[in-house]
């Protein structure tokens, strides 16, 4: 009985599997040979870099990108380098900010002391650039913006009278001298300048950099590590 029972569980299954579409089921299956006929790939294939941008043939299968051209989405940049630098080798522009994957400085850093950078580019010259990522703090007031209280009273303001810097000045006292903060850590002039850069480092690999050029120096004012 239990053996009948197997036997038209089996040949339910068959059925059922018989009214899948071969659409839909080989679908589900990648094709690797398939891959290898379109693009004229023999023998043993998937352990060959063809192209040499670094992505051997069956990884450029995974990833969709063609085993014979070195640059898939034809953006300046190796496929390889672009799987490297966390870009997209099929998409010429991954950030969409307007500028192809390749004219973004992506490279790897060879030399950081802190404040001089050497960058090794995956498509062009290894560069040297001054570190120039500081930004100052803001803390919603300038040196020149009115809206600072310095807790004096405005001599041009109309309801202005001498009673009034009188009545000040004698609340203080002499008792009141001690209490003047003299402390410049409120001061807005003051280095609020603060720098994040410890990620950065020999061996790091970027993504991008944005560097400027004054005078025929280059300088890093921002990047973005892979």
């Amino acid at each position: 009985m239990r053996s009948l029972v197997r036997t038209l569980g089996a040949l339910a299954l068959v059925a059922l599997l018989s009214l899948i579409p071969a659409s839909v089921a080989s679908a589900k299956k990648p094709k690797p040979d398939a891959f290898a006929a379109k693009y004229h790939l023999k023998g043993s294939w998937r352990g060959k870099d063809g192209d040499k941008d670094g992505l051997k043939n069956l990884k450029e299968f995974k990833l969709g990108t063609n085993p014979k051209k070195a640059d898939s989405d034809k953006d300046g940049l190796n496929d390889g380098d672009e799987v490297t630098s966390g870009n997209n080798p099929l998409k010429a522009d991954t950030d969409k900010d307007g500028t192809k994957d390749g004219a973004e400085h992506a490279g790897v850093v060879t030399a950081f002391d802190g404040e001089t950078i050497t960058i090794r580019q995956f498509n062009g010259p290894k560069l040297t650039a001054t570190l120039d990522t500081c930004t100052a703090a803001d803390d919603g007031a300038t040196a020149d913006d009115s809206s600072a209280d310095d807790d004096f009273v405005d001599t041009d303001d109309e309801d202005f009278s001498g009673d009034d810097f009188n009545a000040s000045a004698s609340s203080i006292g002499d008792e009141g001298e001690d209490a003047v903060d003299l402390d410049d850590s409120d001061d807005v002039s003051a280095d609020t300048s603060a720098c994040d850069d410890e990620d950065l480092e020999k061996g790091a690999v970027l993504t991008s950099a944005e560097l400027h050029k004054d005078g025929g120096a280059y300088y890093l004012v921002s990047y973005e590590l892979a």
